[in-house]
């Protein structure tokens, strides 16, 4: 190949690149944007099953159980990725279909177990999802635009997810039955946005000839690769647990938030909404792009640990609002800016440390760790705050985040030096 042919076959490429790369950061943003509608009315759910279907305790306590179980189940969807190029986009817009799909029945089956399959199901495939998705944001993305068009995608629509939760709050207020329509509609939508997805080129790579597996291999070996990777990879060994730490926390004070709220502070509706929707919206909307560009000059462990600590002093603060309510829109709207680096870090995490390798596995290790702190912390948390008060259990989710956030420096040093001891916790 001469020179003059070789100039044009880079530019080509170069063009091709590009092109690739609007067209993925466009379907990343419209997605986000068509799927909070869902999401908003998910965050509904709870409410809709008790007021309007009559749901017993019973079953939306079984509502809340089998979310972390099912985001535990979903690490097996994506177990089958690695090396296999073609199926990345097939399994995210699979799973994006039918965790929309048994909604569109909303209007007409609407009894209490229906919403509740729905709900769990709708649980099984988000979570399900996101290791091919973000495989195919680092083919398609370089590392610094990742992360920047993540943040904004995700800040926008977060913003929209508030504007929804107050409009949909009023809407259901005035005529409840039109939760079935919404769900439908919002189902409809999140469904035709896959239509983006499916337009996106994924850069492909070398496909790897997959042996069919026996059914006790299918079971074991993501646990066996997921173990192995956490063995072999101290950096990311130490980000999983620093993470499993802050999210244990956070997970713990959960059941004390409406009990210091309610039995403490004696917040109404709208200051419950103006905290949750619009202070905590706030942060998150305003904070996302700085923590994404501190993500372009900074190693994700210390962003990390940056994160951990700010998300500890959301209890904290709120710890403090019995002193003045003002404590407690504080408390929200630094819970939003620490959310914003979570978000952030927590999906970008398996990009970053791959490399050039797979993500979708060290993303799968994420989506299983997630699901393995929510099936002991709320339970815990609720146990703790009705025996020894809201307070003593925030102040307790407090230290495990600051605590791993300080855990987190004190391993970096190790890590910088190459110290075996930073995987001993």
């Amino acid at each position: 190949m001469g020179k003059g042919e070789y100039d044009w076959w880079s530019m080509d490429t170069a063009i091709v690149c590009q092109r690739r790369q609007k067209e993925t950061g466009r379907a990343l943003l419209w997605t986000n944007l068509l799927n909070e509608p869902l999401f908003t009315l998910y965050g509904f759910l709870s409410f809709i099953l008790y007021k309007d279907l009559g749901a017993s305790a019973f079953a939306i306590s079984l509502l809340m159980a089998l979310k972390p179980i099912v985001t535990i189940l979903s690490f097996y969807w994506s177990a089958g990725l690695k090396g296999r190029s073609g199926r990345l986009k097939s399994n995210a817009l699979w799973a994006g279909f039918w965790m929309r799909a048994p909604f569109l029945l909303c209007p007409w089956v609407d009894s209490v177990w229906y919403v509740i399959l729905a709900a769990v199901n709708y649980m099984f495939f988000y979570r399900a999802g996101i290791p091919a998705w973000l495989e195919i944001l680092k083919r398609n993305l370089g590392e610094g635009k990742r992360a920047r068009t993540f943040s904004w995608s995700s800040s926008l629509s977060y913003a929209e997810g508030v504007v929804l939760s107050l409009g949909m709050g009023g809407v259901l207020d005035q005529e409840p039955g039109l939760w079935k329509f919404l769900f439908f509609g919002a189902a409809l939508v999140g469904i035709l946005s896959l239509g983006l997805l499916a337009r996106v080129k994924v850069e492909e790579e070398s496909e790897v000839e997959a042996v069919r597996p026996t059914w006790k291999e299918l079971v074991v070996r993501p646990w066996r690769d997921s173990l192995d990777l956490m063995r072999n990879r101290p950096d990311f060994s130490l980000f999983q647990w620093g993470f499993m730490l802050c999210g244990f926390g956070i997970m713990l004070i959960q059941p004390a938030l409406p009990l210091l709220a309610v039995d403490w502070l004696g917040v109404s509706y709208m200051e419950m909404a103006a905290a949750v929707s619009v202070a905590k919206g706030l942060g998150f909307a305003l904070s996302s792009p700085l923590w994404a560009r501190w993500l372009q000059r900074a190693p994700i462990l210390k962003i990390s640990s940056g994160v951990f600590l700010s998300v500890g002093l959301f209890p904290v603060m709120m710890a403090l609002s019995p002193f003045g309510l003002w404590w407690f829109y504080l408390a929200y709207f630094w819970y939003g800016v620490g959310q914003g680096g979570s978000h952030l870090v927590w999906n970008m995490s398996g990009p970053i440390f791959a490399g050039k390798e797979e993500s979708s596995r060290y993303t799968g290790v994420n989506v299983v760790m997630a699901g393995l702190r929510g099936t002991v912390g709320p339970g815990l948390g609720s146990f703790l705050a009705v025996m020894v008060g809201p307070i003593q259990v925030l102040c307790l989710g407090g230290v495990f985040c600051f605590f791993s956030g300080a855990l987190l420096l004190k391993k970096i040093s190790f890590l910088e030096k190459g110290s075996p001891d930073i995987g001993k916790f």
